[in-house]
């Protein structure tokens, strides 16, 4: 499965960054601190889980909103805010299409 990972480029308003990710995430202050003093990621969900992007992409806009500079990553490639929430459309769509199809499958067997 692949991962998808949230980034905040550090700037002078990191601090501020720091409560928010700390409600949304398990990781410790200081993780958070020097995950964006270095790079990393301060979040990470898998590409499977529609509940757990949608966290994700709540995140990034507040960040946003906060004035934080993002990046977000498939793995190691860069991908866009958007293309994370039409990824959860995806998903949510198959949801459906499976539920429909079990929907129609029982249908025939009574």
């Amino acid at each position: 499965m692949e991962a998808i990972h949230l980034v905040v480029l550090n700037d002078s308003n990191a601090i501020k960054y720091i409560p928010m990710l700390r409600k949304k995430t398990a990781k410790s202050i200081n993780e958070i601190k020097h995950n964006i003093r270095i790079g990393n990621a301060v979040m990470a969900c898998e590409d499977s889980d529609a509940e757990e992007l949608k966290t994700l992409v709540t995140s990034a806009d507040e960040l946003l909103l906060m004035g934080a500079s993002i990046k977000i990553y498939e793995d190691k490639q860069e991908i866009t805010l958007n293309m994370v929430k039409n990824l959860i459309n995806t998903i949510e769509g198959i949801a459906i299409d499976r539920e429909e199809m079990d929907n129609l499958m029982c249908d025939d067997h009574e």
